[in-house]
């Protein structure tokens, strides 16, 4: 069986494994306007992955926990703010952090870091913060797939290469503008974690052989239109030739 890949705009992917187990990853949806998938309009989920606390990778998390009881994979901030604010139950949490390698489901998880931060406010006003992640999920035969999170660029990113040895990324480009996702002043923001340039040179020190460009809202901003034009325009010397894919919200695409 093929894998699928769907996304659903910002860093939310829903990926369907050989095996037909559905993994949902970052799920904003509901209150994302661009994404034509709402969280009540899925159908099946097997497992959920939650990268960090930011309200557009947190997203729906708590009604899609108390919809499927699906196991979730995220760090302990995470579990903490979903059990303490949200009810969720924590039978379902499988705590994670940088290294740790999990089978749940009957999908394999790698967690790795993201150079990044996770955190969140409670209603009564406390700080929950812990670590930023990134995984790899192991899609199907030699198809492992590289959820970066909201990770800067780091020299770490050669190590997994040559460790994990991913073969798609999710490699976000840009901050997303727009209704309800852009940042607060975001007319300051010259970049977001990770520049097209850099995003195109981590997936080289990744070894990537198929770069989807994520991270966005609108597959023609500014960016994405950048990396793109980067992309073509690489020396290919080197050997790397990947496949480069741009996605619209709602997309699905078939690996083999």
């Amino acid at each position: 069986m093929s894998v699928q890949i769907t996304f659903f705009g910002a860093a939310a992917y829903e990926i369907v494994t050989s095996r037909g187990q559905h993994v949902l990853i970052d799920p904003f949806l509901t209150k994302n306007v661009y994404s034509p998938v709402k969280a009540a309009d899925l159908e099946r989920v097997d497992l959920l992955l939650l990268t960090h606390a930011a309200f557009d990778h947190f997203g729906d998390a708590p009604e899609i926990l108390r919809r499927f009881r699906c196991p979730v994979i995220a760090a302990k901030d995470v579990l903490h703010l979903l059990e303490r604010v949200h009810g969720i139950d924590p039978g379902l949490f499988r705590v994670t952090i940088w290294g740790f390698l999990q089978e749940v489901v009957g999908v394999r998880v790698q967690a790795i870091e993201s150079h990044h931060w996770s955190f969140a406010v409670t209603p009564d006003g406390q700080l929950l913060s812990g670590p930023a992640l990134g995984y790899i999920i192991d899609a199907g035969p030699d198809l492992r797939i590289y959820h970066p999170g909201d990770t800067a660029l780091t020299l770490d990113m050669k190590l997994w290469g040559e460790r994990y040895r991913p073969t798609v990324g999710l490699m976000h480009v840009t901050l997303p503008e727009g209704e309800g996702v852009s940042l607060p002043h975001m007319e300051c923001y010259k970049t977001g974690e990770i520049t097209p340039q850099e995003a195109y040179l981590a997936s080289e020190w990744l070894g990537l052989k198929h770069i989807i460009a994520s991270h966005y809202v609108d597959p023609n901003s500014r960016d994405v239109r950048v990396f793109l034009d980067l992309a073509r325009a690489a020396d290919r010397h080197d050997g790397l030739a990947p496949r480069i894919t741009v996605m619209k919200p709602g997309e699905t695409i078939t690996l083999e």
